[in-house]
């Protein structure tokens, strides 16, 4: 698919000994890009065949200060970091944990509808309200660069306390700054679910065969366990009834 040689893959996150296969797996992209932490073993990494660009963030030393429930500040800056970093006017942000090896089907989506974020059902809960999908998804690289700027401010404590206790998970923070950069104030302004009816697009996990999830990083398994064809498989029983596998279920 050409689309792809217009999208940089962000690989973030801690390191494991298999990201390097992900390196490898994602080489027909524009480009490659391993978003991390400079305190990582980075001979991990030396198994790839594969070209990619390193960039490394420094943990704060207040981190205890930081609002960074269910990580989602170390989401936001290892993302940031990456996104900054590419060449590239989209972005395919995706963990260091987890291989999609084929990604057909969210591409086809994506070259139909190019305005929208694309993302999976994996974390996309119906329970949670504008809960999105944050583990793969793919965004322009200037809304990206400004949701997660958003994040990572209001993740310091220097913007939106007023509003810190309504985004009790990660997935509501990127819901709710990408929606953000996007234009829409989905807690202050307007209903949520209209506006992720028209922004977001949703290609369930079922269609990305041989994808392998990090269900076990939850529970900081170390090394990282990887469930294939997710939500099957995850020790923290993920029910697929509970996910949202399309945006027009969003009513």
């Amino acid at each position: 698919m050409r689309i792809k040689k217009n999208i940089a893959v962000v690989i973030q996150g801690p390191l494991d000994d298999r990201t390097y296969e992900a390196i490898d797996e994602y080489q027909d992209f524009g480009e490659v890009i391993v978003s991390t932490w400079k305190n990582q073993d980075i001979s991990l990494l030396d198994k790839s065949i594969g070209k990619y660009k390193l960039v490394e963030s420094t943990y704060p030393t207040n981190l205890n200060e930081y609002h960074n429930h269910g990580y989602r500040y170390f989401i936001a800056q290892t993302t940031l970091a990456g996104a900054e970093a590419s060449s590239m006017p989209y972005v395919l942000k995706t963990r260091s944990d987890e291989l999609y090896p084929n990604l057909n089907s969210m591409l086809a989506n994506f070259d139909l509808y190019p305005s929208k974020v694309h993302t999976t059902d994996n974390g996309f809960w119906k329970h949670i309200p504008f809960s999105f999908s944050n583990h793969l998804f793919i965004e322009s690289k200037a809304i990206l660069v400004q949701a997660c700027k958003y994040l990572v401010e209001a993740s310091k404590g220097k913007t939106d306390q007023d509003i810190k206790d309504v985004l009790m998970t990660p997935e509501q923070s990127f819901g709710y700054y990408l929606m953000k950069a996007r234009g829409y104030d989905i807690i202050r302004e307007i209903e949520w679910k209209g506006v992720f009816r028209q922004n977001v697009f949703i290609t369930p996990c079922s269609l990305l065969p041989n994808h392998l999830h990090s269900g076990g990083s939850y529970y900081n398994t170390i090394p990282f366990k990887r469930y294939p064809n997710y939500p099957f498989g995850r020790p923290d029983g993920h029910d697929i009834k509970q996910l949202y596998q399309s945006h027009t279920e969003i009513q």
